[in-house]
């Protein structure tokens, strides 16, 4: 059995709905400016996808409190949970089979300065062919829009690596015109371009921050998801399940 497909059923059975293979040879330059030449250990990655309900999206269009606060706990309790126990079974296992595997968690920042995590997985998801990075800083798959979560490992395990996406938004300024905090800027999707290019990311955390005070409480995110709830991809998805 292909290595691939081994790795595949693994994901599969811990609950993911995607898992791709990708080749960050290209990046390693771009990923070493945030972590150094720690990233040249791992020439490939797994990328981990798991799609989002669709009701509790969908739930948070009207910015209610008690539905924001659910969509938080259930993102970055529950899923990323989910996930992070995932990453480490499978990362165990390449480990036992003689390669390096860095399992990186999901969706928690170490670079303050830049509100960034150690890698970033979306990039990693975008080069394993699963789907592309919006205008909203997200990435997206098809189907499920970015209504998703994303792990990746690091690893120098010999599998075939897949080609990158390129972006469907195209002329849509749906999310850009939702932000509430104004930070998306409306702009593609470009590798040679820092994230900031795309999405203010001091707009989008002083909005959290503030929507903390205003509620008064103690969370290390009050996200209000309006880009991940408007997205055209992921309405549809959520369309066609109701009917």
């Amino acid at each position: 059995m292909h290595l691939e497909k081994q790795l595949t059923d693994m994901a599969f059975a811990c609950g993911w709905d995607y898992c791709g293979f990708a080749d960050l040879t290209p990046y390693h330059s771009y990923m070493s400016d945030f972590c150094g030449p720690f990233i040249n250990q791992f020439p490939r990655a797994v990328s981990l996808i798991i799609r989002l309900s669709n009701a509790v999206v969908d739930s948070i269009e009207e910015q209610e409190r008690d539905k924001i606060l659910s969509f938080h706990n259930y993102n970055y309790y529950a899923i990323d949970y989910l996930q992070n126990t995932g990453t480490a079974r499978i990362a165990n296992y390449l480990e036992g089979n003689g390669w390096r595997a860095y399992p990186v968690p999901a969706s928690y920042g170490v670079y303050q300065e830049r509100l960034a995590a150690l890698i970033s997985h979306k990039l990693v998801a975008r080069a394993a062919g699963l789907g592309w990075i919006g205008k909203n800083g997200l990435f997206l798959t098809p189907r499920e829009g970015p209504r998703v979560r994303l792990a990746s490992i690091l690893t120098d395990a010999p599998f075939e690596t897949a080609q990158p996406v390129e972006s469907a938004c195209h002329n849509c300024q749906i999310c850009q015109l939702a932000c509430p905090s104004g930070a998306i800027k409306g702009r593609e999707f470009n590798e040679r371009e820092a994230d900031c290019e795309r999405v203010d990311p001091a707009k989008c955390f002083n909005f959290m921050d503030n929507r903390k005070k205003e509620w008064d409480i103690e969370i290390e995110r009050c996200v209000c998801g309006l880009c991940v709830a408007v997205c055209p991809f992921g309405k549809r998805l959520g369309s066609r399940q109701q009917r």
